[in-house]
């Protein structure tokens, strides 16, 4: 019955974080060698239009080693995994609603197989996820996630994580050499409560694009720390309490990311992430019985890639 459920919660989900990259040495070598920009603050918005369309490309590669203690003869919560996933996503703007201190929009995606996927079936769905991005990088009124399989889910958050990386920003902009420091409630289902990502965000300086080198890029890096406010003795959801289920453990994480950003466009033109992060947690009845352990480690690399020819003329 509890690894049941566990099932359903867990949704055999692969952690999200939002930041990673292994570049953090990056940071400090231009630091120490004083190599820090005065200018004036910049916001980075991308500057959308309805009608706009997008292509990214989302690659990368997922470990998760899990061992499992039960009092039951058979569990159905998170397995092992290792493997590379790769999809595209095709964006289109449904609409721009202006707002303060940032506008709001209005965005659908197709996610299908990327190029990495190893014979994809001819027959291939392609999935729809509706959204609204709102204030501070908040996602709203969004439609179709739940027909991703825990790998396509992955992806997405990732991506979209990226994508609306502009809206986490300070409203009135940075500087290169300056620092912005914030928390964010983990909002995936979890088996442990009150989760949140401490993340510091530093505009390390300008450079080529990657994809785009005739366009200048900030380059931003991401370092996030995933942290435990629920006691390790009682770590049980609200959701998990109302199942009769109890669950105590811990789980941490440390996530970086590297993101280049057009100072055109407000575009992401390139983002990859390292993230390493574990759980050791028990479920239970709240009687004590029927109990599963679950020691989880999970790393992972993930990179999206703007599709250059699908940037609208206008922009060029």
């Amino acid at each position: 019955m509890a690894a049941e459920i566990v099932q359903s919660h867990f949704a055999d989900s692969l952690w999200r974080s939002s930041g990673s990259v292994a570049a953090g040495c990056l940071a400090i070598l231009l630091l120490c060698a004083g190599v820090l920009y005065a200018g004036a603050r910049r916001t980075f918005i991308p500057k959308l239009q309805r009608g706009e369309t997008f292509q990214y490309e989302v690659h990368g590669r997922v470990e998760r080693k899990v061992k499992t203690e039960s009092r039951v003869s058979s569990t159905r919560g998170p397995q092992d995994l290792q493997g590379d996933l790769s999809s595209r996503i095709r964006l289109s703007v449904l609409e721009v609603r202006a707002a303060k201190p940032q506008p709001w929009v209005s965005v659908q995606i197709e996610l299908s197989p990327g190029p990495d996927v190893p014979n994809p079936r001819a027959d291939t769905k392609i999935w729809k996820v509706a959204f609204d991005i709102l204030n501070r990088g908040q996602l709203g009124n969004i439609a179709g996630l739940d027909a991703l399989s825990p790998e396509q889910r992955l992806l997405w958050q990732f991506w979209v994580a990226r994508f609306a990386f502009g809206w986490t920003l300070p409203a009135d902009g940075m500087k290169p050499g300056e620092k912005w420091k914030y928390e964010d409630p983990e909002l995936d289902t979890s088996l442990i409560a009150d989760l949140i990502w401490e993340r510091e965000i530093t505009y390390v300086r300008d450079d080529k694009c990657p994809v785009l080198p005739v366009e200048a890029c900030a380059v931003f890096i991401t370092q996030s720390a995933l942290k435990q406010k629920s006691s390790i003795k009682d770590s049980t959801p609200e959701d998990f309490r109302l199942h009769q289920l109890k669950t105590f453990g811990t789980a941490k994480g440390q996530n970086q990311v590297i993101t280049y950003v057009s100072r055109k466009t407000g575009l992401v033109l390139r983002a990859s992430e390292d993230a390493q992060q574990s759980m050791d947690v028990t479920v239970m009845k709240t009687d004590g019985t029927n109990g599963v352990h679950y020691d989880i480690d999970a790393t992972s690399h993930l990179e999206t890639l703007f599709v250059p020819n699908s940037l609208p003329a206008s922009s060029h």
